[in-house]
């Protein structure tokens, strides 16, 4: 059996279309951790179904997987969940909220599980950010990344569905030039601006990419963008050797879900977004040093899509 919880929440939404497309045949059972013990509905292939509050964790019994797609309205209510799960050893848990609410005991993936299956069965998906620049490390391995220098330009989208209202309210404000109201979601106000991130997000992501690419030596730097959805990276890579340009190209062609702008091609967030799959340009090749462009719906490529190809290794597992 599979359970997701919070499958209303911005990236549940997405989860839920995504196995409704690759997995028709999963019912999975619904149940939502918000303090309002209250029944919501969400849509499970087009048809509208009943979340019931998740008020007793015997609830969860018969669970193979579990998927956590927001953190809990209250702190207590995660460490109960924790809890549950440590007495239950053989349920996998897919922790898809940032930065985790299992700390160091789950395993960091972006969206397929390790050879060794780690007890207890706790997965962290990594930062919606680093889906598209870890999908150019994984394509680059063949030529042995050795270290990454990473810019992210990160949507409102990820802090969720009230992040995305309050740069609506936030741009609504500025274009009719009403004063802004004081941030609550969102870091500061986006709209039409860009901020840049706490030091402590850009360590959160180099630390996640250090333990999906543990060889490899990163750094990042993130900043918040003034656009509701999709997510805008630089790489610049190091490789052991020096792999020509024609190579790389031919690497990142034959890596599912990615592909190389069409000449003559204007490539914007956006249109990365409504197109879905991953466009990388801006693509140069100067000896052992690979630098490129890449742009994607980091929640739709590494959430939904990631967490449908995790449940499918799990199983598989």
């Amino acid at each position: 059996m599979l359970t997701i919880l919070d499958p209303t929440s911005l990236l549940g939404r997405e989860i839920m279309a995504r196995l409704a497309r690759v997995s028709p045949g999963v019912r999975p059972r619904l149940l939502h951790t918000a303090a309002d013990p209250e029944h919501l509905i969400a849509e499970v292939a087009g048809e509208p179904a009943l979340v019931a509050p998740l008020t007793d964790l015997d609830e969860l019994e018969g669970s193979a997987i579990v998927i956590l797609t927001t953190p809990p309205a209250v702190a207590a209510a995660g460490e109960r969940l924790l809890a549950w799960l440590r007495a239950h050893p053989r349920v996998a848990f897919v922790d898809c909220t940032q930065p985790g609410i299992a700390g160091g005991a789950a395993r960091c993936v972006v969206d397929v599980v390790p050879p060794v299956r780690p007890s207890p069965p706790w997965y962290h998906l990594a930062d919606p950010a680093l889906a598209a620049p870890a999908r150019l490390l994984a394509a680059l391995a063949p030529i042995a990344p050795e270290t990454a220098r990473l810019t992210v330009l990160c949507p409102a989208a990820g802090f969720g569905a009230e992040g995305l209202e309050e740069l609506a309210a936030q741009g609504a404000a500025r274009l009719s030039g009403h004063p802004e109201r004081k941030a609550v979601h969102l870091p500061g106000v986006l709209a039409f601006d860009l901020v840049p991130a706490p030091d402590e997000r850009s360590r959160y992501l180099e630390a996640q990419l250090a333990e999906v690419f543990p060889r490899l030596e990163t750094s990042a730097t993130v900043i918040d963008a003034g656009v509701f959805h999709g997510h805008l990276a630089t790489v610049t890579a190091t490789c052991a050797e020096e792999p020509g340009l024609e190579r790389v190209r031919a690497l990142i062609r034959s890596t599912p879900g990615m592909r190389l702008p069409r000449r003559n091609e204007t490539t914007s967030v956006a249109g990365a977004v409504e197109r879905g799959g991953i466009v990388c340009g801006g693509l140069h090749v100067r000896g052992r040093t690979v630098s490129a462009w890449l742009c994607a719906d980091g929640l739709r490529v590494g959430g939904a899509e990631a967490v449908a190809d995790l449940v499918t290794s799990i199983t598989a597992s």
